[in-house]
């Protein structure tokens, strides 16, 4: 599995926000603008750097997640087209292996499917939610996610898919297919049947 670094901007993750270490580095930043600014109000800057922080919090917090449904998701996709690609090869007269091997690694493919399916929903259930990562006022928040993107960081979006409701809809469309196959298949498993007990 594929780690994240998590973004760090003027010392700041935003992770660890209620620790000792964070506080210090809020203080220290703080006392490097007013350092710098003698005889100014630091309040915008405080208010700046809480922003900054919380961006940060959500960023960190949401790019992993969204890194762990994307491959959550593409091995639903991958299990699936093995669903349909097995079926297929049941189907095709010149295929030379056995019906029988084929048709249980299509019921296992069927059985891995909703394994991915549920895997998907969980991981996608955890990053949904972040429900955002700025408000998108053009306040503080949004500045401050200009700020990691200006940083060359990729730019992430909190899901908008409903995973429980997608999910429930490609079991069902899965299992529905999976019980229609069933019955075909049960028809050639029958002629087999008939056919090994006349030899």
């Amino acid at each position: 599995m594929t780690t994240i670094a998590p973004v760090t901007l003027e010392g700041h993750t935003g992770l660890d926000e209620d620790t000792s270490a964070a506080n210090a580095a809020y203080q220290a930043s703080l006392k490097r603008w007013t350092t710098a600014h003698p005889g100014e109000d630091p309040q915008p800057e405080a208010m700046r750097l809480i922003a900054l922080n919380d961006t940060l919090r959500r960023y960190n917090t949401l790019r992993p997640l969204l890194l762990r449904e994307e491959v959550a998701r593409q091995e639903r996709d991958r299990a699936l087209q093995q669903v349909e690609h097995l079926w297929e090869t049941l189907g095709d007269p010149t295929a030379t292996g056995s019906w029988l091997h084929t048709h249980q690694a299509y019921v296992r493919a069927v059985n891995d499917a909703r394994a991915a399916l549920e895997m998907w929903r969980e991981r996608a259930a955890d990053a949904k939610k972040v429900v955002f990562v700025h408000d998108g006022d053009g306040g503080s928040r949004k500045a401050a996610y200009d700020q990691i993107l200006a940083a060359g960081h990729p730019p992430v979006e909190p899901l908008t898919t409903d995973p429980h409701t997608t999910t429930e809809q490609m079991l069902a469309n899965l299992e529905q297919a999976h019980e229609h196959r069933t019955r075909l298949a049960a028809q050639t498993a029958g002629l087999l049947e008939q056919k090994a007990g006349s030899l």
